[in-house]
């Protein structure tokens, strides 16, 4: 079902030409500041549920004739960007509309009442390791709703920061709980998938920001400090502007999404485009090769990626890792290691190779490619236990630095 909602009847200013790139600078610090603020004390101030009769943002939903249907946030992939080499055309394009690339993990939201569920892209559960984050959204005035948005922390210059937010992917439980201080971060909303008993998927993009921007800012006390673990992603007509902004602020990039686009879930579609600054990406880590020193243990990871139905290799990778991200793979990779190569290719020589199960994602930056298709200078960002290992497809036809 699509929906035919007239464009100029949108009206939501959260994509309001007007909105200029430096109002965002100002908002991002604005929410830096509010995300530095925040405390688990202050996060746990109870918000009554807002009666469905006084929510403006479920009365357009309904206006907009969106389908009564169940959507279970805790079971959906959610909708993936595709990679376009014409990031000069599409940023100067007026059919979409663009957001800041988010250097954090995808995450939906699902709300039931006072029951919360994280769910990281590749459908595992994220709830434990955000509990300041489930919190948060069990604050919201609307009692039943399904978010789409990025979990991000925040380096010392206020910028996304994969690094940092590595610190509490792999946590759960007390160790995450006491992390919440230590290692702040905040659920950036770029979409709303359901709201009350209706599936908002196939309403029009514009509709769905609208619905969202005035699901958030009908929240008691919504640009308050405490309100500052949930926060909505700012969208700009202007793509080139938001683009100079990246280069100027050594941001990660854009990402481009169609006007009157409908939601596709669980697929990589062309309606939505990332346009990205720099060479990162994911690969899935196929063994690992003693070092020498302080680095006996593991001096570096073999890394590959899918072609196909064909594992094939991609390099190694050991700038970047430290002794706690090696002790936390070498627990994992020992009890994966099997006797021969996973992935096809030319391995380096090593002192002594171990290979692995082919389970576990990391998130790489690189120069480039070699003409054997290996990493030039590729250092270690972090683990992506959001990432489906076969979603690793990195390939120098796929991916290329668009500076």
């Amino acid at each position: 079902m699509s929906c035919d909602y007239p464009l100029q009847l949108v009206m939501h200013r959260y994509n309001a030409a007007r909105r200029s790139v430096k109002e965002f600078e100002r908002s991002f610090a604005a929410a830096l500041a509010l995300l530095r603020e925040c405390t688990l004390s202050s996060s746990t101030i109870p918000v009554p549920p807002m009666d469905s009769s006084d929510s403006p943002a479920l009365r357009l939903a309904q206006e907009l004739s969106a389908p009564v249907a169940e959507v279970d946030g805790r079971r959906i992939a959610p909708m993936l960007c595709a990679q376009d080499d014409s990031a000069a055309r599409i940023l100067a394009e007026p059919a979409y509309l663009f957001e800041l690339k988010l250097d954090g993990v995808r995450i939906v939201a699902d709300r039931r009442d006072h029951q919360v569920s994280l769910t990281y892209r590749k459908i595992r559960d994220a709830t434990e390791s955000y509990p300041e984050i489930a919190e948060a959204i069990a604050k919201l005035p609307e009692p039943r709703v399904v978010l789409d948005g990025e979990i991000i922390a925040f380096d010392e210059a206020g910028k996304p920061s994969f690094e940092r937010l590595g610190q509490r992917i792999q946590l759960s439980g007390v160790a995450a709980k006491r992390a919440v201080a230590k290692v702040p971060v905040v659920y950036v909303v770029f979409d709303v998938l359901a709201l009350g008993d209706r599936d908002l998927r196939a309403l029009s993009i514009e509709a769905r920001k609208e619905i969202l921007e005035r699901l958030l800012s009908s929240a008691p006390g919504a640009n308050a400090a405490k309100d500052a673990l949930v926060r909505l992603h700012p969208t700009f007509n202007d793509g080139r502007m938001l683009w100079s902004f990246c280069c100027e602020h050594g941001l990660e990039g854009v990402v481009a999404k169609r006007r009157g686009s409908v939601y596709r879930t669980g697929e990589r579609a062309v309606d939505w485009v990332k346009i990205k600054r720099a060479l990162d990406a994911d690969f899935v880590i196929v063994g690992w090769v003693e070092g020498e020193g302080s680095r006996s243990r593991l001096g570096a990871l073999d890394l590959a990626a899918y072609e196909d139905e064909r594992l094939v290799l991609r390099g190694s990778v050991g700038s970047g890792l430290d002794d706690r991200t090696i002790s936390t793979l070498l627990e994992r990779l020992v009890a994966m290691e099997v006797g021969e190569a996973v992935a096809e290719g030319s391995y380096a020589k090593a002192r002594r190779r171990h290979h692995a199960r082919p389970e576990i994602v990391a998130s790489v930056s690189f120069a480039g490619y070699s003409t054997k298709k290996l990493l030039r200078h590729p250092v270690f960002r972090g683990l992506r236990p959001d990432v489906d290992p076969r979603d690793c497809t990195a390939a120098p036809f796929t991916i290329r630095s668009s500076t």
